[in-house]
């Protein structure tokens, strides 16, 4: 027993012997690794791996130009600035915002620009020069131009200026943009943050996007659509290209969403075909003309207002109000009309009609089909000039064929849950308001009034059930309407927003 325990000590002692001197030479080996001195390290030669984006900002890049403009001081009178609430209504943040503008004691901008036509005039963003007291253009060659202002155009926010070449410039080439995808690979090419030339890369991440969610001023919400997209657009990107991968221009880089007022994946680009339609009515004419008949209008595609005004659907386009001697007033077309089609073309929505319109010739003539208390009509419409029509001096029809009449003093609707009382010549001064309605004194709490956001202070101005629209003049005229509802109704009811200067429909159903 003692000889085999000797024996298992033994070998013990031995196998830690030979791991000792296996960990010495280990160790020491490593050890001379370290020692020895370090090899120097090639730079690799140039490999292209993707070239694409490369080769197009390299082709693109001599036609960009930095624009450093002088904004001329706008001082405001004391006590000139004031803020609003805008009521909690569908579609409506309850954010304050400015009537007027605020003081501005001027200073300097930067911008981007392309350059179009070998003459040097350059394309870029209204916002950019409309102010501007002195423009500066400076080529990729650092040679610094004065520029003029050719023309500008304030509902696409593009403006066109020119410099006196000395020599052929360089010139961007355009795309048809009615052929990017969404999806297509872009670059943003631009002066973010007075960085000049620099390039950016990313997609197309929707088209069609409404110029009116854009921060545009409302007469012309809805005039242009935008493409949106991911590459970084940040404030001096401002009138620069978007760029296909074809090394086109199918896009002027406009604007951006952001709270921070900083690049957030929410870019928006004037596509290129509406941008030359523009370039070449301020080249030639120093203006922009579009068509209109005069009318303002909206699409609704929710199941109430379908129903309220009889159609089957799926969406509805709805004339929202008359410019007073507009075309469509002298051809016979009322407030709440229902069009659906124009020159026998079937129209489902207010883009589609406008977009049709715009682009026809003043003096032409377009022929309309529409609805009027669930019958079809027809009329023929003369186009007229959109500038004219919708100018500060043109005034908006509200109700010619809707004379105030006497009713009783006050009206409390069961059904929806509000209460009126008529709107006085006083009342109309105090709320700028030109329309003839009743004023809403009390909603009740927990009515479908309240749930479609009525508000007190709010003016109805008409109501729409069972397919007809009933012009709201009086207390007797809601009470009119408002006797005949029952259970299971759907109507819209329309009414003036003082704050917003705008009158918006509000679909409901009785329970």
């Amino acid at each position: 027993m003692n000889n085999k325990r000797l024996l298992f000590l033994g070998m013990v002692a031995l196998t830690l012997g030979i791991g000792v001197i296996i960990g010495t030479v280990v160790s020491g080996g490593v050890k001379a690794t370290f020692e020895q001195k370090a090899a120097a390290i090639a730079i690799p030669d140039p490999v292209s791996l993707s070239n694409t984006f490369s080769q197009i900002a390299a082709q693109m890049d001599p036609a960009v130009v930095k624009i450093k403009v002088t904004i001329a001081a706008r001082p405001v009178r004391a006590n000139q600035r004031r803020q609003q609430q805008i009521p909690q209504i569908p579609g409506f943040p309850g954010l304050p915002f400015d009537f007027d503008q605020p003081e501005d004691r001027g200073g300097e901008g930067t911008g981007t620009g392309f350059i179009v036509d070998k003459a040097g005039f350059i394309m870029t963003n209204n916002h950019v020069v409309e102010r501007a007291a002195d423009i500066k253009v400076i080529l990729s060659d650092n040679s610094e131009h004065t520029a003029t202002v050719i023309g500008t155009d304030e509902a696409t926010d593009l403006a066109v200026i020119k410099i006196d070449a000395r020599q052929e410039l360089p010139t961007a080439k355009f795309g048809n943009s009615d052929a990017v995808k969404v999806g297509d690979w872009v670059l943003a090419i631009g002066s973010p943050f007075d960085f000049d030339h620099t390039v950016t890369a990313g997609i197309i991440s929707a088209k069609g996007r409404d110029n009116g969610r854009l921060g545009a001023d409302r007469s012309n919400a809805g005039l242009q659509k935008f493409l949106q997209t991911d590459a970084a657009i940040n404030p001096g990107n401002s009138g620069g290209p978007l760029v296909s991968m074809a090394g086109e221009v199918i896009g002027i880089n406009t604007a951006i969403v952001s709270e921070t007022n900083s690049f957030a994946g929410l870019g928006f680009a004037l596509p290129s075909n509406a941008a030359l339609k523009v370039y070449n009515q301020l080249t030639k004419d120093g203006k922009v003309t579009r068509g209109s008949i005069g009318i303002q209008m909206e699409s609704r595609r929710d199941q109430v207002t379908l129903d309220a005004y009889g159609l089957k659907g799926p969406e509805a386009v709805i004339v929202n109000s008359v410019v007073d001697g507009s075309p469509a007033e002298k051809a016979g077309i009322q407030k709440r009309d229902v069009i659906t089609e124009v020159d026998g073309k079937k129209i489902s929505t207010s883009s589609d009609l406008q977009d049709y319109i715009i682009d026809r010739p003043v003096g032409s003539t377009v022929r309309l089909g529409f609805l009027r208390d669930g019958k079809a009509q027809t009329a023929n419409v003369t186009i007229g000039d959109r500038a004219a029509l919708f100018s500060s001096d043109a005034a908006v029809a509200e109700s010619r064929n809707n004379p105030t009449r006497p009713g009783a003093g006050a009206g409390t609707s069961t059904h929806i849950g509000i209460t009126v009382e008529p709107l006085t010549p006083q009342m109309k001064r105090q709320l700028s308001v030109q329309q003839n309605g009743v004023l809403i004194t009390d909603v009740q709490p927990d009515s479908i009034a309240s749930a479609a956001g009525l508000k007190e202070g709010m003016v109805v101005t008409s109501i729409v059930t069972a397919g007809k629209p009933s012009p709201i003049g009086s207390v007797s005229d809601f009470n009119a309407v408002e006797s005949k509802l029952k259970s299971g109704s759907s109507l819209v009811v329309y009414a003036l927003v003082p704050q917003l200067g705008e009158e918006i429909g509000f679909p409901m159903k009785l329970k």
